[in-house]
This record gives structure tokens, C-alpha cells and sequence, in this order.
């Protein structure tokens, strides 16, 4: 082969190559409430014609409802025409292989395992939705607030912190979670962080008398599992007045705006005075 022949080839399919990469996706379905957020906080709302019946944002904003949070209306999806579906691991792998075999591009999302993982998803749905200029202003924004307020945080001993976010059982937040990520930013030490399952006993967590315990609302769950370490006295959560509840909406499906909202938050609750 000639070599401007071979220079011509190498050049069109580094073309190629990025046009395919670059491609603005101009009808998505979500299949997850994260990834709906993020698509509204980009400014991409227009790109969206699909969602599940947990994106309250787009379900107001008259968006077609095609799944719950697992189960999928695959019947519902193809009339959609999407040229792209975007899914999370609790989507059922058979649906993501009906959708891929009737033509229909899926991408999905891993497990979000830190804070860089949810600025990660959030840079690669910009690029899906040509807003990767806007998702990379929106990133250093945050990682600048990130820094400001963890300036804020007092030099004391790190405070031992139980972090609830399920009842009967009790479930907790383990080490190498984007959850855990809330903790440590903070400051804190997840009392939890040598578990490798999230269920945890009452009995175990005095134990481990944590400092602080944060509890992700629940209703009136919520409000029973807070008495119920109230009623612990020697608990160091309970003499500390250290028991709080954090926004579930915003801790269990974060942004990169809201995760720096929830450390923000979680910082002022554990160093302000009793």
C-alpha cells in the first residue's frame, strides 16, 4: 500500500472514529433516576423522551413513563424509537438484550462507587448529549466547592460516624461506596467500614458507639429508627445530640452538584455546637 493511500485510511478512521464517539444522542430513555437528574441539570431535558416513574422531574415535565425502577416496558421503549437507552445494573440483563436485538443502542452504567464515579457518569451523558463543555464547568465548580468546605472542618479527632440507610434490617453504607465518600469528605471515620455485607445488627452498631449517626429519611420509619438510638443512652451518637436525617432523594441518587450539597450538609451537622 502506498503510503498516502495508508495515511488517507488512517486519517478517515481517526475521523471516524470520533464522529462515532461525539455523537449527539437526540432521543434517550433513562432508565434511572440519577441518570434523568443528570440529564436535566445539563440542560439536555429536550434529548429526553423516556423515563421510569421515580424521575419526578421529568414525569412533571410530561416525559413518556416506560419502567419502574427494574422492570422495563420494552413494547413502550421501541415505539419510543429511542437511538439510545441508557441503563444501570438493575436493569434485567434479558431486557437489555430484547432492546439490543431489535436494533437499539444500550449503554450501561456501572455500579457508582465513589464521588469520581459520579462525576465520571455525569461527563459521559454530556458527551451523549453534546454538554461535555457544560459538564466539565459543572465538575470544576463542584470539586472548588469541595475544597472550600472541607477547609471548614475543625481540627479535632475524627468523629466515628454510622451512616443508616435501611431498617429491618439495618443496612449501612460500607467502605468503597460513593456513600462512604459522604463520610470520609466529612471528615468522619464510617464505623462500618470493615463490613463486606450492609446488613448490620442494633447490637453491633453499639459496639461500635459511634459519634454521629446519620439516618437517610425513611418516613416514619425514619423517625422510629431516631428514637430508637434515643433510647440508647450510652450511646455517644445519643449523649452527643449527634442523631440526624440526611435527604434520601439527594444521597441515594447524587449529581455532582447534590453530592457536594450532602457533604456540605453532613459537614455543618457534625461540627455544629449541640
Amino acid at each position: 500500500m502506498k503510503a498516502k493511500q495508508f495515511i488517507l485510511i488512517f486519517i478517515l478512521t481517526v475521523i471516524g472514529f470520533s464522529y462515532s464517539y461525539s455523537q449527539t444522542y437526540k432521543r434517550i430513555v433513562s432508565l434511572s433516576r440519577v441518570i434523568t437528574q443528570d440529564i436535566y441539570l445539563l440542560g439536555a431535558n429536550d434529548n429526553l423522551v423516556g423515563c421510569t416513574s421515580y424521575c419526578e422531574m421529568a414525569i412533571s415535565d410530561k416525559k413518556e413513563v416506560i419502567a419502574s425502577a427494574i422492570d422495563v416496558n420494552v413494547e413502550k421503549v421501541i415505539m419510543l424509537k429511542p437511538d439510545l437507552v441508557i441503563a444501570t445494573t438493575i436493569t434485567k440483563p434479558e431486557t437489555i438484550e430484547t432492546l439490543r436485538k431489535v436494533g437499539i443502542k444500550v449503554v450501561t452504567f456501572s455500579t457508582t462507587k465513589s464521588y469520581q464515579d459520579v462525576c465520571q457518569n455525569f461527563k459521559q451523558i454530556a458527551d451523549f448529549t453534546g454538554k461535555t463543555i457544560i459538564a466539565e464547568a459543572i465538575i470544576k465548580q463542584q470539586n472548588h466547592r469541595l475544597d472550600s468546605v472541607r477547609k471548614t472542618i475543625p481540627n479535632v479527632p475524627k468523629p466515628r460516624v454510622f451512616f443508616e440507610i435501611g431498617t429491618k434490617p439495618i443496612f449501612t453504607v460500607m467502605a468503597n461506596t460513593f456513600m462512604d465518600d459522604f463520610i470520609t469528605f466529612s471528615g468522619g471515620v464510617n464505623v462500618a467500614s470493615d463490613l463486606v455485607r450492609g446488613t448490620i445488627t442494633r447490637e453491633s452498631v453499639l459496639l461500635r458507639n459511634p459519634d454521629v449517626i446519620i439516618i437517610i429519611t425513611m418516613g416514619i420509619l425514619g423517625e422510629e429508627e431516631r428514637n430508637n438510638w434515643l433510647a440508647c443512652k450510652e450511646l455517644n451518637a445519643t449523649k452527643n445530640n449527634k442523631i440526624f436525617f440526611i435527604d434520601s432523594n439527594k444521597a441515594c441518587s447524587p449529581s455532582p452538584v447534590t453530592f457536594i450539597d450532602v457533604v456540605e450538609e453532613i459537614i455543618r451537622l457534625i461540627y455544629s455546637p449541640k
